[in-house]
């Protein structure tokens, strides 16, 4: 009996485990360090701000392939494009929301992490 408990124990945590990609979480955290650093920043910081978080989101994106890389680097394109727009402006706005919107897509697709019942 206890031997079954154990291993449909295990078989959970292997289906939960299966949705796991060890590299995508990476590219999850520095997407989403990005956006909490420009939502704490003054808008006149924001373009610095910004260009602090475009190298390590790129690099984060390289290491994807297949549509999660394609979603990562476009996420990374919009950033960027928002980066270079004056803030407060509406293409600072459409750029950054394109990022937002496509962001919160990667993540549900790739970065929501499952828990364990809490017994």
């Amino acid at each position: 009996m206890h031997g079954r408990i154990a291993l449909s124990l295990i078989a959970v945590a292997g289906l939960f485990m299966s949705g796991c990609n060890s590299g995508v979480p990476g590219f999850c955290h520095v997407s989403d360090d990005a956006r909490v650093a420009v939502g704490n920043a003054d808008p006149s910081q924001y373009s610095d701000v910004m260009k602090q978080h475009i190298q390590e989101m790129k690099d984060s994106a390289d290491s994807l392939s297949g549509d999660q890389g394609k979603l990562a680097e476009k996420v990374v394109r919009e950033f960027t494009k928002a980066s270079k727009a004056k803030a407060q402006s509406l293409e600072f706005t459409d750029q950054f929301n394109k990022f937002v919107k496509d962001s919160n897509n990667f993540d549900h697709k790739y970065c929501n992490e499952t828990e364990a019942p809490d017994f």
